[in-house]
């Protein structure tokens, strides 16, 4: 069974809620840190590792609206 149209604009909806979600509070937390909230070394790894967390969830976030822009939409009269 293929995805109405509705339905893929709802996935790419819901995908965009979560990325949107993501980025105030893994921003949040780098802001948090970099503060000066956890100093020294530990504060420093802390940090770069939340900049690759960050990375690495946008582009997963780029790669599931790419995969939701490729599917086909069901053709509403049922001749696809």
């Amino acid at each position: 069974m293929m995805a109405t149209q509705q339905q893929i604009d709802a996935a790419r909806r819901r995908i965009e809620q979560l990325r949107d979600q993501h980025e105030g509070d893994v921003t949040t937390l780098i802001r948090i840190v970099e503060s000066g909230a956890l100093k020294g070394p530990a504060g420093d790894k802390l940090s770069a590792d939340l900049r690759g967390w960050e990375r690495a969830f946008n582009d997963l976030f780029v790669h599931a609206l790419s995969l939701v822009d490729s599917v086909s939409a069901e053709d509403p009269k049922g001749s696809g």
